[in-house]
Formats: C-alpha cells, structure tokens, sequence
C-alpha cells in the first residue's frame, strides 16, 4: 500500500509504504527545470526509477508500479515483526497480572 502526501504549494510529494522503512519524494528537479525527480530520504534511488518525469502523475505511478513489485526490506520486516512481538507481549503480560490479582 502506497500513501501518497501532496504539497501542492512547492509541488512536492511525499510517499510512504509499509515495504520500506524510509520516505519516497518526488519533487521539482533542481535548477528550475519542469521535470520532476524521485528521491529516497535514504540510500540511492533504484535504476528502475532513476531518471526524470514530465509530470508528478507518472513519476507516482512508477513508484507505485516499483513497489508493487518489490518485496519487503528486511529493516521494515524487522520493524514490523518487532511490532508484532510488543502487542503478543503486552496481552500475554495482561493475562498473567489478571490471574495475579485473582
């Protein structure tokens, strides 16, 4: 699932997804120019969406089609089995105090 954050004002856009650990931007290429770029908040952007976009509609619909097809980064499925441990952790731990104060 992709949600995309539209900031209209400096024609940015923002996109986050549970596969990856880090943010997507897609903004206005440096330099004034009417391309549009993809950039990772960290690490370097993949050669499938590397390059540069006539408009803010195809540059998400090549993310979108990049992580529809990408599997889960191990870092987000750590974080994500870590989450999952925490919530069997807090019920299993509000079970024993329930049978405690019995």
């Amino acid at each position: 699932m992709v949600e995309f954050f539209h900031d209209t004002e400096n024609q940015r856009c923002e996109c986050k997804t549970d596969k990856l650990t880090t943010k997507v931007h897609i903004e206005k290429e440096l330099g004034g120019y009417r391309f549009f770029v993809i950039r990772f908040e960290k690490g370097n952007v993949p050669a499938e969406l590397d390059g540069r976009y006539s408009s803010m509609g195809q540059a998400q619909k090549a993310v979108e089609k990049y992580l529809r097809n990408k599997k889960q980064s191990v870092s987000a499925r750590r974080k994500s089995f870590g989450d999952d441990f925490e919530k069997r952790k807090k019920v299993r731990d509000a079970a024993k105090s329930n049978t405690e104060s019995s």
